[in-house]
């Protein structure tokens, strides 16, 4: 038991934990900025945008179809494709239709 516990122990390294954590912050942090906070290059879309689309056109809303309310549409982004709070879907469907 003592010998596989030592070689168990030889293959650990040693970390600063503050040096560790600042590294690993710092790559979640752009990962989010660059894949959810920027828009796109390809179609200046943000994920959200897009999911809102993807929801709208499985409903078949468009200029000709019936009014269907903002709740059903954030309820169906929320449901299937943004597990997050509404608000950012609320938002985002609200500058989508001032621009």
């Amino acid at each position: 038991m003592k010998d596989n516990l030592l070689e168990l122990t030889q293959d650990i390294a040693t970390i600063d934990i503050e040096e560790s954590i600042k590294t690993s912050y710092l790559d979640y942090s752009m990962s989010v900025i660059v894949g959810r906070a920027l828009p796109d290059a390809r179609d200046g879309l943000k994920p959200v945008h897009r999911r809102i689309l993807y929801a709208m056109d499985n409903l078949g809303v468009g200029s000709r179809s019936a009014y269907m309310k903002s709740a059903r549409i954030v309820g169906e982004v929320i449901g299937k494709y943004h597990p997050h709070g509404d608000t950012a879907v609320y938002d985002a469907l609200v500058r989508m239709a001032q621009k």
